[in-house]
């Protein structure tokens, strides 16, 4: 929501100048709506819920490029013979520039989710507008949703292959049940559960981990 110095806004003064009640009501509903249509969107609620839930920032290839691939490719993706109104969801360059179909509207506008038709789409009710859309047999979950819904608001950042990617050493990430964790990759790995609102299984006894690495050993496993 965009901050406003009341005190300094013309609208204000006038406010304070006037003694005309009509003039009074008619400044303040429009200090009201100026609001109201400077606010972001609203979410579903089961987005919403969703949404609270996730990492602080987004990453493209570990959480929205997985999205868009099992979800978005199958119409907007590198296959030509497939694309739908020749949007490619896969190259920043063509999420980016104006729609083909759909003239001044592009389908992914960095930083605003009210500039980004593939926003709008997602959210949708009507099934003729929502996407993916009802012929392709997919559809998004609520946290599917909000991955996309935060990235985009975070700026809709693309990253090529994480092979492409420089390795870079991270801090590993704090966790509930600091007693399990023996070494630093268990961090990550429990961090990775307790957002999943998972559990590690105990630990096997001796007799099965012996069984195992036998088994294991000998081919048989």
């Amino acid at each position: 929501m965009i901050k406003v110095n009341h005190r300094d806004t013309p609208l204000v003064q006038a406010i304070y100048s006037s003694r005309n009640t009509f003039a009074y009501l008619f400044i303040l509903w429009a200090l009201i709506a100026f609001q109201l249509i400077s606010c972001s969107p609203g979410l579903p609620e089961d987005v919403l819920a969703e949404y609270e839930k996730l990492p602080a920032s987004m990453d493209y290839n570990l959480h929205v490029k997985p999205v868009l691939s099992d979800k978005c490719f199958a119409c907007h993706g590198p296959d030509k013979a497939k694309q739908k109104a020749g949007l490619r969801l896969d190259f920043q360059s063509s999420a980016y520039e104006e729609l083909s179909e759909s003239p001044g509207k592009v389908a992914i506008k960095p930083g605003s989710l009210n500039g980004s038709e593939l926003f709008h789409r997602i959210i949708s009710s009507d099934p003729e507008y929502r996407m993916p859309s009802y012929k392709s047999h997919l559809t998004l979950s609520p946290k599917e949703k909000a991955i996309l819904i935060k990235w985009i608001e975070q700026g809709a950042a693309y990253k090529p292959h994480w092979a492409f990617v420089k390795p870079q050493k991270l801090k590993s990430p704090e966790v509930s049940n600091n007693k399990w964790p023996i070494n630093a990759i268990d961090n990550f790995i429990l961090s990775k559960l307790e957002n999943e609102d998972m559990k590690p299984a105990d630990q096997a006894d001796k007799e099965l981990l012996l069984r195992r690495v036998s088994l294991d050993l000998t081919g048989l496993n």
